[in-house]
């Protein structure tokens, strides 16, 4: 299936939350358990918009099927830090468009001025951890018990890619 990343759109913010929601709901992935609320979404989205912050979004046949964003924090002394954030619909992993986001989106938030990322992955989340390991992402801590699903404590990990 043919697919292309475009930054994100208005037009998409319904879709955005839905897809959001998807991911987070499978309780595997994401450090959040569903996806904020609609009308969290379209601020966040338009805001970022407004501010030319690195969202992009995977689109096949116009359809919402992953999205990528580093946010920069806004503090005077780590304006140079982005957080990402990533995610891809189930059915349409293990065809390249996590890498190609990533990719896209990492080289958008080198020319913004960004001259480090860094993320959060849950320990046992090993393909993405590999992907970010494959892009020079280096791990910088455990934090232990961070979070709870069903019940069951996991660890998540620090990672981060500085630009030399």
């Amino acid at each position: 299936m043919d697919w292309r990343i475009a930054p994100i759109a208005e037009e998409h913010i319904a879709a955005f939350h839905a897809l959001v929601d998807s991911v987070a709901r499978e309780k595997r992935y994401l450090l959040f358990l569903e996806g904020p609320s609609l009308e969290d979404c379209t601020a966040f989205v338009k805001a970022g918009i407004g501010q030319g912050h690195v969202q992009l979004v995977a689109l096949a046949q116009e359809r919402l099927i992953g999205w990528c964003d580093i946010l920069p924090i806004p503090r005077g002394s780590t304006r140079h830090v982005g957080v990402l954030g990533l995610g891809v619909l189930r059915e349409f992993r293990g065809q390249g468009i996590g890498p190609a986001l990533l990719e896209a989106a990492i080289d958008r938030a080198r020319l913004s001025g960004m001259t480090r990322i860094q993320l959060d992955v849950r320990e046992d989340n090993l393909p993405a951890i590999a992907l970010y390991e494959r892009f020079g992402f280096r791990r910088e801590g455990l934090k232990r018990n961070a979070v709870r699903v069903d019940g069951e404590y996991g660890n998540v990990i620090f990672m981060a890619l500085l630009f030399e």
